[in-house]
């Protein structure tokens, strides 16, 4: 039941995950679509900023079901580093044979946090660039948590909105430096250990020192990519985070309503501003800009509606963190026969190459998933049982008063907490 219940989030990510690989696919394959349907749907920032909003909408959840960060940090780091770990370590391997992309011990330590693109590292992959982001977002959520600010969700948001359409674009790489991934990394640690601590003044310190890193990176880190959306990615992620505490009577409907408008503005408010930029403020683009947003929330609000999915599209959802970062280095090994098919083939035939390295890419995601990720999230799981749960957030009495308020809501405790397990 729980896992019936919460398909509707692994379809997204599903959805998320086909629109990502159509972006770079069709490079390729379809580039008779992509002539079309590029200038009518940005399909590869439409998926990411619907992972980032599934990502807001569950990561909370799952951070305030632990009531405990080392949990939280654990079931993540069990959760995200094993298939990236091997995925970097492989890309790592074959640029090694490229005296063009060079290998250097501040971009492996840049690596290792997961931040690779906001502290200026040439990124092994390219689609790692999201995880900075999922990584930034955790620190800012669990510093939060650590604050008993936690509930907050809709301020952040909308604060991270409104600083994101003062400052575009931002200035990318002020903080560029070959000793910066080192000294990240030394204040990651430090502020981790203190976050986790028993003392509840180390753990406020700690929940700072992270809190005030995160958003200067976001800030002051940015790649020249993102000088327009960087501090747009976390206000689309605290969205999500408010829409779930509206829907468990955590706050009003009206606020995530008014926190969901503001976000939406900003987005097309920035959009439009980068097309100034670039001379191209357009009828076309401006439709542009308008659909894709429709497609991020729509796509949500959707599988909100319905909650309800085709146990394929669940499937896919479920595979979707290796498929996102499998595909690009697949496309990279089998580039000459792609561009050769694509040159060649049209219509249908063309359609059944398409069908063949999806086949190849669904498979490999398969198995990444079964004998990569499924054996760190067993791991993790292994690890946390044997911790016992200190919980630093939300006071006790408040946190029954918020599962009454779920249970009046018709969300009974038990089955969320399950579903949320199986979403995470």
């Amino acid at each position: 039941m729980p896992q019936r219940r919460m398909a509707w989030l692994d379809a997204l990510r599903a959805v998320a995950a086909l629109l990502v690989v159509y972006a770079h696919l069709s490079h390729y394959l379809l580039r008779g679509a992509r002539e079309v349907s590029a200038e009518w749907l940005h399909a590869g920032p439409a998926g990411v900023m619907l992972f980032f909003l599934v990502s807001g909408y569950i990561i909370p959840a799952s951070l305030e079901r632990h009531g405990d960060l080392r949990r939280f940090w654990i079931g993540r780091i069990a959760r995200l580093y094993p298939l990236y770990l091997v995925v970097c370590g492989l890309m790592a391997l074959t640029l090694a044979f490229a005296p063009a992309v060079p290998l250097t011990l501040g971009g492996t330590v840049a690596h290792l946090t997961m931040l690779p693109q906001l502290l200026g590292a040439p990124l092994l992959t390219p689609v790692v660039w999201t995880l900075t982001f999922e990584m930034a977002f955790y620190l800012i959520v669990a510093a939060l948590f650590a604050l008993r600010l936690h509930r907050a969700s809709a301020a952040a948001a909308v604060a991270f909105a409104i600083a994101a359409v003062a400052t575009a674009p931002l200035t990318p790489g002020r903080l560029a430096s070959p000793a910066l991934p080192f000294v990240v990394a030394a204040l990651l640690a430090a502020g981790v250990a203190a976050l986790t601590s028993r003392r509840r003044s180390a753990v406020v310190a700690g929940a700072l020192l992270l809190l005030a890193l995160s958003v200067m990176l976001l800030v002051a880190g940015q790649d020249v990519s993102h000088v327009w959306d960087g501090l747009l990615i976390p206000a689309v992620m605290f969205t999500g985070t408010t829409i779930y505490r509206a829907e468990h009577g955590q706050i009003p409907r009206w606020q995530a309503a008014a926190t969901v408008a503001v976000v939406a503005a900003a987005l097309l408010a920035n959009w439009f501003a980068e097309l100034v930029s670039l001379h191209a403020l357009t009828p076309k683009y401006l439709t542009r800009s308008v659909i894709t947003l429709l497609v991020i929330g729509g796509s949500f609000a959707i599988g909100m509606a319905y909650r309800r999915a085709p146990r394929s599209l669940a499937w896919l959802g479920r595979v979707s963190y290796s498929t996102y970062l499998i595909h690009v280095p697949l496309i990279g090994l089998l580039a000459i026969p792609l561009t050769a098919l694509g040159e060649r083939l049209r219509g249908p035939v063309e359609l059944l190459a398409v069908a063949g390295f999806l086949g190849l890419l669904f498979a490999l995601s398969w198995l990444a998933h079964r004998y990569v990720e499924l054996p760190g999230q067993r791991l993790g799981r292994r690890l946390t049982a044997t911790h016992e749960p200190r919980p630093l957030g939300a006071r006790p009495e408040k946190q029954e008063a918020g599962d009454r308020r779920d249970c009046r809501d018709g969300h009974e405790k038990q089955p969320v907490e399950r579903a949320v397990r199986v979403a995470d």
